[in-house]
């Protein structure tokens, strides 16, 4: 193999192999590979052309063949070690998140929210479920200017990401105060679409605008669900390969929950949910536990809502979590959170994570802005307390 000088050379039988120094190609010297060669007498017998013509072309071609082996051979460990291109947006890592505080004066440092911005396509679109819809990467920096502005110090940190081609979906906590100390924080769900630059061109944001509000007091005498902890580190799951029956069948009682809405899908509800269940719906101020719990929370959306019908508008199936996006329609004849009864009918974006432990449904996280809610049934802006 290779040019000179030899590294290394061994002869075996009649054959000598040989290792050169100049990786520049090899060669093989075959007695006979012509009739115009001279040939000693001994190996007239053994000349090359005198062999059949199909023994000829399988020595002459083994030397191509053996440079497409080789060359798919480096092709696999560029693969394994390098990587290949991808249209798939990768989480590789997350770091903890700590807003700035704002400046004496209550101005923001415009580079933090910039930052924050530079995140997002030049023409990416923000939409937050029952509040604003941001075009375009300036209008997402004003927008988190202002947050920045009103709650200085407030940290953010992710509980959940899940991860599947281009679609990013996570499960937030954040916690902070006001300018004038006032503690609130809320938990909510993001579900991000992205570029091949690895740019975020779409975001659907899903939280409770009315939990903060009843945390700082201005919902009056209403209880509030606590301030959130900030998680420090998050779970990251990738989602890769076929659906499997273990996720067709988390798949199905997630979709089960979502009927269980109306009281037609209580039946094939309820034996699907562990005897430990939590259901946390994020608009109520309190999780309902327990298989009584459960009762409880639907009690709670038959005297509420009457004909609730969820339109699925993605499903995420992550091993045991399922992730679900849904349009929920009904009729508001009860309290549903903080939201009084009207008798009028809604429609109303919501999300939830439904998460299976041996094969029942252990806890389900819902998530549905009350302010969209009140909106949809004439109740915003609430009364002044």
């Amino acid at each position: 193999m290779f040019f000179p000088p030899y590294l290394a050379r061994k002869r075996r039988g009649e054959t000598e192999y040989g290792l050169k120094a100049v990786p520049a190609g090899g060669f093989v010297s075959i007695v006979g590979m012509s009739r115009a060669e001279q040939v000693p007498a001994a190996d007239q017998d053994r000349a090359f052309w005198r062999f059949p013509a199909w023994q000829r072309t399988v020595v002459l071609v083994a030397g191509s063949i053996t440079h497409f082996l080789l060359a798919i051979v480096a092709i696999f460990l560029a693969a394994v070690t390098l990587g290949l291109p991808t249209d798939r947006a990768v989480v590789e890592s997350v770091q903890p998140c700590v807003v700035p505080a704002a400046a004496a004066d209550g101005s923001v440092y415009a580079g933090d929210a910039r930052a924050y911005a530079s995140l997002y396509a030049p023409d990416a679109v923000l939409t937050i479920q029952g509040g604003d819809v941001l075009t375009g990467r300036q209008a997402i920096e004003d927008y988190e200017t202002g947050l920045l502005r009103e709650f200085p110090g407030a940290r953010l940190g992710f509980r959940t990401i899940w991860q599947q081609e281009s679609l990013v979906v996570v499960h937030y906590a954040v916690s902070g105060q006001t300018t004038g100390g006032g503690k609130m924080g809320h938990e909510g769900l993001l579900f991000y679409r992205f570029l091949q630059s690895g740019l975020i061109f779409e975001e659907r944001r899903y939280l409770d605008s009315l939990t903060p509000m009843a945390q700082l007091g201005a919902l009056g005498a209403v209880p509030a669900r606590p301030v959130p902890a900030v998680p420090a580190r998050p779970k990251v799951v990738t989602v890769e390969g076929e659906l499997d029956e273990r996720g067709r069948q988390n798949a199905a009682m997630a979709k089960a929950s979502l009927a269980a809405l109306d009281p037609s899908g209580h039946e094939a509800f309820l034996p699907a949910v562990a005897d430990d269940v939590v259901v946390d719906e994020l608009i109520e101020p309190r999780p309902f536990v327990g298989k009584d719990g459960v009762t409880a929370w639907l009690d709670r959306w038959t005297r509420a809502v009457s004909g609730a019908k969820s339109e699925l508008a993605l499903i995420l199936i992550a091993g045991d979590a399922v992730v679900l996006e849904t349009v929920l329609s009904g009729t508001l004849n009860g309290p549903l959170g903080p939201v009084s009864a009207s008798g009028k009918a809604f429609t109303v974006h919501r999300a939830a994570i439904v998460e299976t432990k041996n094969g029942k449904i252990a806890r389900i996280t819902a998530f549905m802005n009350g302010k969209e809610l009140a909106q949809a049934v004439g109740q915003w802006p609430p009364a002044a307390k």
